[in-house]
């Protein structure tokens, strides 16, 4: 796997995206299952507590997948700088960070999703 990945495409853009799609994917699972869950919860005519359940499941298990794979590359392309013999400090700084945040931040989408599938989504906070 780590054989796809290349060198040349060094440079802040490219390793900035190991950050920003974890992070965008954490910050679109929060902000979107809670969106459903106050509209659900201000009008539950408009679909079961099965189905929210459904909705809020299968944003979770994306959003955690693409910070997998997400991490999944960024430890590929860690691994590939730390063969090389010249020095890349920098950029082994940024993918170990990245690495770091996109497991922080898959641990915190499932710790977020995964009361949504035990409990009633407007049983708390008087809803």
């Amino acid at each position: 796997m780590t054989k796809s990945i290349s060198l040349n495409k060094i440079g802040a853009g490219y390793l900035w995206r190991f950050w920003f799609i974890a992070i965008a994917a954490w910050a679109l699972q929060l902000f979107v299952s809670y969106a459903l869950v106050e509209w659900h919860c201000a009008r539950p005519q408009a679909f079961s507590e099965q189905t929210l359940q459904w909705l809020v499941g299968t944003l979770t298990i994306v959003c955690l997948a693409t910070a997998v794979v997400n991490l999944i590359y960024a430890l590929g392309y860690y691994r590939l700088l730390k063969q090389q013999e010249s020095d890349h400090a920098r950029e082994t700084f940024m993918v170990a960070g990245a690495c770091f945040m996109s497991g922080f931040l898959a641990v915190a989408i499932l710790v977020q999703g995964w009361p949504s599938l035990l409990l009633a989504a407007c049983s708390s906070a008087g809803g």
